[in-house]
Order: structure tokens, then sequence, then C-alpha cells
């Protein structure tokens, strides 16, 4: 099963489902009842390109903020908001699940499965809440890991291009 996701775009609201076929990029990316297969690439200026099998489109991350992120798509700007949709069985990331066991206090997770491409800390480092302590590459988008407390790092459990998934202990803040 494929996480699901919300994601906005000028001011409408879409539903999304985003499946990895493999590891050269092509997704199956379905958004309301209609599914697209869409091959990605990262060019050498740091842009991508994404051919939906009709079209190129060249795709320039300009600035990320939170969930927000604004877009340059074939030279027009884009702002999209998204966020992973939950249903209500989803299990709070602070309890314990049959298959994942306890979460540990001031551990941090990721929330999908992915690659670390950068570790922001080491074992003593001295981080504040929210800080940003790895980044984790999933379906080609990079997201923040924050520290969940002010506290010193006691273990880093990762380098960069550790694949992880939702139950690996990532970095452990006390």
């Amino acid at each position: 099963m494929s996480p699901k996701y919300e994601a906005s775009i000028d001011d409408r609201i879409y539903e999304v489902d985003v499946k990895t076929l493999d590891e050269g990029g092509l997704l199956i990316v379905k958004i309301g009842e209609q599914s697209y297969s869409i091959k990605t690439t990262q060019n050498e200026d740091g842009t991508w390109t994404a051919n939906d099998t009709t079209s190129d489109y060249t795709i320039d991350i300009v600035k990320r903020t939170g969930s927000k992120i604004e877009l340059e798509i074939n030279g027009e700007q884009r702002v999209l908001e998204w966020g992973r949709k939950r249903s209500q069985d989803t299990i709070a990331p602070t309890t314990t699940s049959s298959k994942s066991g306890p979460k540990e206090e001031g551990g941090v997770y990721p929330p999908m499965p992915g690659k670390i491409t950068e570790v922001h800390v080491e074992v003593g480092t001295e981080v504040s809440s929210g800080e940003t302590v790895c980044i984790l590459e999933a379906m080609k988008m990079f997201n923040e890991l924050k520290s969940p407390k002010d506290g010193i790092v006691k273990e880093v459990n990762i380098k960069q291009g550790s694949m992880v998934t939702p139950t690996d202990l990532l970095i452990l803040i006390e």
C-alpha cells in the first residue's frame, strides 16, 4: 500500500497516490481518478525533468518551507502545498504498533521509507526543538526531519546514503 497525499495547487485540492515502479525514477501518479506514468530525472544544474510519455516538464524547486514548495515548471511559477493524507485508523507516531514496536522518546523516525541524503548532526551535538537533523529523500521529494526536543544527540544510526523505513530510529536526542 502506497501513502496517499493531499496536494493544493492554485487553491485546488487534489488527492494524490504515488507508486515507485523502479529505481530508475518511473512513477505511477494517481491524481483523483486519473493515473499518469511519469519518468523523473535530476539534471546536472539541480533541476528535474518529468516526462509523462507525451511531454517533458522542467521543474526547479525555488524554495521549500515546511509543506509548502515554490516551483518553477517550464518557466511558470507555482506553489504546491502537500501533506500525507491521514485516515481515521492511522496510528499516532508516539504510540505502539504491533509491527513497529514502541518509539523512543526523543527519537527521530522517518515518516516514510526513503534514502538519507544529508546528516546535519553527530553524537554530542546540541540541538534545539524543530532544528533540522537530517534530510530524507522519498519519492523524489526532500523532507527535513527535525529534532523533537531540545537536547544533546546521543545516537546517530544513519549516514548519507542509508535506506530507512518508518520503524528505524535514525537519531536519538536526550
